[in-house]
């Protein structure tokens, strides 16, 4: 069916209303939108194109070609192109932002990337969006970007710094087995650790504490005579190496009393282990805001891209943004002032492994945040649409919905009631979904069903199925979803991958394939034109489907009344990356 075959469809929201109102009264809002795009053949085929995972091949005119050709011939109706990767660099021609010119100490040319995929797509009738990282304005493995000549514009992070104090009052830094390395500081073990005997000496020491915080025993692993340590019950265990080892030796001994320190510090995300690899900028700093607004209207402008994509349009985690600045806009959105900062957000609790605990303003800090984000999605769609009205608008996130409280973003629909233990009462207004033409959530799981769950007696909700389930239930109908999959996840398994495919496509309304470089390097382009044999039009190009979609819900949603408000979502796990 072509479009203009399509456009002669009867009048969307009276079909739908006729699937939909027979279900009202039966609880949660039925997935209409989903039912509707599958019936009629719609579908988003999406390949992801990440900016330096594939450098080399889409720095020449050749390789652009090339790429395309195969999208082409797969069947696949858009590409998405990262044009701002996490480091802050541009591959398009930008009069603001620094030009990635070098990665990974190999030089490349001022070659316009964008333009050359703008181009070749649409000459291939497939569409063309570009997507930048918002909120990354840095490569902490390269200490390159934006937050590095800014700093005053970095993320700040609320980090503790652990220490295990000797009798005598000498500190020796540690951390725990769960939290983010450090190679600065020794790892403290639970009771539940057990250290292996070793075969070459004076390269570790082993030291058990027992329940009371005494020395249990301090021992090198090569001296344990082929038998296993365990720690004490109750204890713990800490291995020392190199300089750890000479502190040992000088400040403990077997039988004498220890005891564990946790300071908290805000210190800047370049600096914080807990984030990797982006340094993330405050989305509250007006400066930030104005720039990465002009980033997309700069590239919404200047190119003839179908639309503009969102990623990383979030904090980098839990622990961010703890600025002064964040405290300030926090207390005025309260209304009274946060005595304790960030102790009233949230608390490291003291022993090494035992993590955190929410403090008396968690569930309201988690609004605020999400809040800051619906209100920065707002200000910049509404920027970019009137820089150029026709431009659509995605994002890319990580559909664990359940856990994706903790980088500070709601995207579901703000009509769908959020009944969780850590959402406050209003939480669902923070939803920005409504503010997009379509959602890509990144269903990164190795399995692809939940009857291969069962049958591997594994966790359903860690299936491509279940997270594209509750990816379609969380939007509730206001724009089309397509499922994310990771391929990395199916190394040497294209069967499984194949399986993937058809799941995402099955339990949402599209297929987002991250990432190219990996379709190249598997060789799986055959598998990618198996899954899509014939051509197909993504739901976000039928001009109304969207408006229509939400009409249709508000019906339903004003038909079933309060009972609505009951209903809860299933639990997906969290998945790092994506998003």
């Amino acid at each position: 069916m072509t479009l203009t075959q399509f456009m002669r469809f009867l009048p969307i929201s009276i079909a739908l209303i006729t699937i939909v109102a027979p279900c009202v009264g039966q609880g949660r809002t039925p997935e209409f939108a989903r039912t509707l795009t599958n019936n009629l053949g719609l579908q988003g085929r999406i390949m992801w194109v990440d900016a330096t995972a594939n450098i080399d091949r889409i720095t020449t005119i050749e390789g652009v070609r090339d790429i395309v050709a195969h999208c082409k011939r797969a069947n696949l109706n858009v590409i998405v192109l990262d044009v701002k990767p996490v480091s802050g660099q541009v591959i398009y021609n930008s009069k603001i932002a620094e030009h990635l010119t070098e990665w990974k100490g190999k030089k490349y040319s001022n070659f316009d990337v964008l333009e050359a995929f703008v181009t070749e797509a649409h000459k291939a009738g497939i569409e063309l969006a570009a997507s930048l990282n918002v909120f990354a304005e840095g490569h902490k493995y390269f200490n390159v970007g934006l937050a590095y000549k800014k700093p005053e514009w970095q993320s700040t992070t609320y980090y503790v710094e652990r220490n295990l104090v000797a009798r005598d009052g000498s500190r020796l830094p540690i951390r725990a087995a769960n939290e983010s390395e450090d190679a600065a500081r020794s790892t403290f073990y639970s009771a539940t650790y057990v250290q292996e005997p070793s075969a070459v000496s004076g390269r570790k020491l082993a030291v058990t504490l027992d329940e009371t915080m005494h020395v249990n025993g301090i021992i090198d692993p090569a001296l344990l005579d082929g038998e296993p340590l365990t720690a004490p019950e109750d204890g713990g265990m800490l291995t020392l190496e190199n300089s750890a080892m000479d502190w040992a030796s000088g400040h403990l001994k077997v039988g004498e009393a220890t005891r564990f320190e946790a300071l908290s510090r805000r210190i800047p995300v370049t600096t914080a282990p807990s984030e990797k690899v982006t340094a993330f900028v405050n989305p509250l700093n007006p400066d930030v805001r104005k720039y990465e607004i002009s980033l997309l209207k700069e590239v919404a402008q200047n190119y003839n891209v179908d639309a503009i994509v969102f990623d990383r349009m979030r904090y980098a985690n839990v622990f961010n943004d703890y600025s002064d600045l964040s405290r300030r806009s926090f207390e005025q959105w309260l209304g009274k002032p946060v005595p304790n900062w960030p102790e009233d957000i949230l608390k490291f609790e003291l022993k090494p492994g035992a993590g955190w605990k929410k403090g008396v303003l968690f569930k309201q800090w988690l609004e605020f945040r999400a809040r800051v984000i619906r209100e920065f999605a707002k200000e910049a769609t509404e920027a970019i649409k009137e820089a150029k009205p026709s431009v659509q608008f995605g994002a890319y996130v990580g559909s664990w919905f359940t856990e994706y409280y903790g980088v500070g973003v709601n995207w579901g629909s703000d009509k769908f009631p959020v009944k969780t233990t850590w959402a406050s009462p209003r939480y669902n207004e923070a939803g920005y979904v409504e503010f997009l033409d379509w959602l890509i959530t990144g269903c990164y799981y190795p399995l692809a069903t939940k009857d291969q769950a069962r049958q591997l007696k594994k966790e359903e909700g860690g299936t491509v199925e279940a997270s594209a389930e509750l990816s379609t239930i969380a939007v509730a109908n206001a724009t089309p979803v397509y499922a994310g999959l990771y391929a990395l996840n199916y190394a040497d398994k294209p069967l499984e991958f194949a399986k993937a495919i058809n799941a995402a496509a099955r339990n949402s309304q599209g297929v987002m394939l991250f990432d190219l470089s990996y379709i190249y390097d598997y060789g799986w382009w055959s598998i990618v034109e198996q899954a899509f044999p014939a051509t197909a039009i993504a739901p976000h190009r039928v001009p109304d489907m969207v408006s229509r979609l939400r009409a249709v819900q508000d019906f339903a949603r004003n038909a079933q009344d309060a009972r609505s408000s009951n209903v809860r979502l299933p639990a997906v796990p969290f998945q790092p990356g994506g998003g």
